[in-house]
């Protein structure tokens, strides 16, 4: 599978879930991004969110191919790239954005994806995703399973994400495209799928235009194009047949960006025509009356503004890459005053016959006949001011006649390969006529005759008495080509042995390539890791900010706490003298107090034998008084104690 996306982030939004599927199924996948993305973002940031998405879904490492942000441009050398790309791959299968973008690099990268796998042959397919604009489906991929990986991947392009929530929006695309799906399905990608063969014969009509390559009908001034672009006008004689739809969706399919198309109307009641033939200027130029086949070729002349012309007949067609091939042979030559290449011949229905015209240069074989039709050639507008025109007295081969004008300004250039393509048909009126005896035919050699040198004539006489040695020759050739065909089958003898080596070979590739993929994987798992370490380095080195916030803010605290320490320091140290002292006086105190305990018992010793003494004593004297209480005497002197009391009180008063 080959994925093309025009930006970094394209593969992802429009065919994320079809990638991690095709991984699911053990299917290669080649991504190629177009554009480096420089208009939305730093080139190297977007390319490390590709690679990061790349991880995500595992398929490896996209290629880049850094065309710059919305200068793609569709053109021959971008789509023979392609090509190779798709053959170097081996891919069937290529996505590409569809024709209904409205980015003009997403429409530049249709248009190249749809010739490459048109080159590409029956065998490739080429799906149409969405990102920018919904396309009209016939494939729809349940991505239920894929949906938190493609997620994951979306949320990789963190630069873009700033710019719009692109994830939402895909997610909404996704969910949408479950409304004709069972309840069951959670989400899916929409795709229109093609084959090589339906690029082929699809009638492009109405569905190419939306995304031709060219400048746009609001371009009026066409003098100011870029150098490398001359402008290339394709005059076209018209009798309005049902043909000039298929010549005009080929001249729109061009892959040259500066092209003006002039149609000249030969019949009176010409159909209108759009101004524009896909995005390239169109002009109509209507007549009363029907006008002859030369006529018609000078008006058109006469009216083109391009420094380039080429005139292109409404029942013949051309190839995407015929107008860039013939460009670019007559600006790297520019002394040359045309150019012309090879064409393809089809039947009326438009079927190859297998035939082509496609002869070089041959100034003296060009006096007997025409060399080529007239859409294989490219000339120069300045050869009308040296007299060309095409001659309104002949009404065939008037062609063949402007070559010989041409040719007597210097010899034509031809470009080997075909690029066109021409019609046989009887409505030309050109081929019911018996070739170089046709009274057409002999009207131009009459014309000319009389301006052949003598050596041309010579020259022309020698090619007919040459005919038996040519056909000696040509028998000569025949038995060389039978021997080239017995060296062939020997060649083809050996080539089998080769091929047989190149299956061991291949075999041996085979396992090469499962370990490379391998390897991918492992690479891929790598960057994924190295991804989520990004993150959380990211994360940590934010939580370091934050501490070392709060160590300056701790170191600010340590700060004042050391100033109320020093402080307290010299606080304690004054308390700690008053307590030494403090310590000394307890000390001299706790010896008094021990001394006054000693002296206190010794004190409380006598106090107690006193006691005991006083105590024997009073019992003593208690037992003397109760004697004396007791005594006759005591009795006897009651009432002189009483006077002596009474006098006493007496006394004191």
């Amino acid at each position: 599978m080959l994925v093309l996306a025009p930006h970094p982030d394209d593969e992802v939004f429009g065919c994320g879930g079809a990638i991690a599927s095709h991984i699911k199924a053990k299917q290669s996948v080649c991504v190629v991004i177009l554009t480096d993305g420089g208009l939305f973002g730093d080139t190297t940031v977007r390319k490390l969110e590709s690679q990061a998405a790349a991880a995500v879904l595992g398929y490896g490492l996209p290629e880049f191919w850094a065309f710059p942000d919305r200068g793609l441009v569709y053109s021959e050398s971008l789509v023979r790239r392609l090509v190779n790309k798709i053959a170097a791959t081996g891919s069937d299968l290529v996505y590409a954005p569809s024709p209904w973008e409205a980015h003009p690099d997403h429409r530049q990268t249709t248009l190249v994806a749809i010739e490459a796998v048109r080159r590409a042959g029956q065998t490739v397919r080429l799906a149409f995703y969405e990102v920018g604009a919904p396309l009209r489906p016939n494939v729809l991929l349940d991505i239920t399973l894929q949906v938190e990986v493609k997620d994951k991947a979306m949320r990789c392009f963190t630069s873009q994400l700033v710019h719009q929530d692109y994830v939402q929006h895909i997610q909404a695309l996704n969910r949408y495209r479950t409304y004709t799906l069972p309840r069951t399905v959670a989400a899916a990608e929409a795709y229109w799928v093609l084959s090589a063969l339906d690029l082929v014969h699809i009638q492009p009509g109405g569905l190419w235009l939306p995304i031709s390559p060219g400048i746009t009908a609001e371009l009026a001034d066409m003098s100011n194009l870029p150098q490398q672009w001359p402008l290339v006008s394709i005059l076209i004689r018209s009798l309005d047949r049902p043909y000039l739809v298929q010549a005009l969706d080929s001249i729109a399919l061009q892959n040259y960006p500066a092209i003006e198309v002039v149609v000249v109307a030969a019949v009176s009641d010409h159909e209108n025509l759009p101004v524009t033939c896909g995005a390239f200027p169109l002009r109509l130029l209507a007549t009363d009356s029907a006008l002859a086949r030369s006529k018609a070729a000078n008006v058109a002349m006469a009216a083109a503004k391009g420094e380039l012309l080429l005139l292109l007949d409404d029942d013949d067609w051309l190839m995407p890459g015929h107008i860039a091939r013939l460009v670019r042979v007559l600006q790297r030559q520019p002394n040359v005053w045309a150019a012309y290449t090879g064409v393809a011949l089809v039947d009326a229905q438009g079927a190859t016959i297998g035939q082509a015209i496609d002869l070089p240069f041959d100034q003296v074989r060009q006096l007997a006949g025409n060399l080529t039709p007239i859409h294989a050639v490219m000339f120069r507008t300045t050869v009308q001011a040296q007299g060309c025109r095409f001659d309104e007295t002949l009404d065939l081969y008037e062609d063949w006649d402007f070559w010989l004008q041409l040719s007597k300004l210097a010899p034509m250039v031809h470009l080997p390969g075909t690029s066109a393509v021409y019609r046989i048909h009887e409505s030309s009126g050109v081929h019911a006529l018996d070739g170089a005896a046709s009274t057409a035919a002999l009207a131009i050699q009459q014309k000319w005759a009389g301006e052949w040198t003598a050596q041309q004539f010579g020259q022309i006489m020698g090619r007919v008495w040459s005919y038996p040695e040519l056909s000696a020759n040509l028998n000569d050739s025949r038995r060389a080509v039978e021997d080239s065909q017995r060296s062939l089958l020997d060649s083809q003898r050996n080539l089998s042995d080769s091929q047989r080596n190149l299956s061991d070979s291949q075999r041996n590739l085979s396992d090469s390539q499962r370990n490379l993929s391998d390897s991918q994987r492992s690479l891929a798992d790598a960057l994924h890791g190295l991804a989520d370490a990004r993150h959380s380095l990211s994360d940590t080195q934010q939580c370091l900010a934050d501490v070392r916030r709060q160590v300056a803010l701790l170191n600010q605290d340590l700060m004042a706490r050391d100033t109320l320490v020093a402080q307290h320091d010299l606080t304690i140290a004054a308390q700690q003298t008053h307590v030494d002292a403090a310590q000394a006086q307890a000390k001299e105190l706790a010896s008094q107090l021990a001394h006054q305990q000693q002296d206190n018992a010794a004190l409380r010793q006598q106090m107690q034998e006193i006691a005991q003494n006083l105590a024997q004593e009073i019992a003593r004297l208690e037992r003397d008084r109760a004697t004396l209480l007791n005594s006759r005497s005591w009795r006897i002197t009651r009432p002189l104690r009483w006077a002596g009391s009474l006098t006493r009180k007496v006394g004191k008063i």
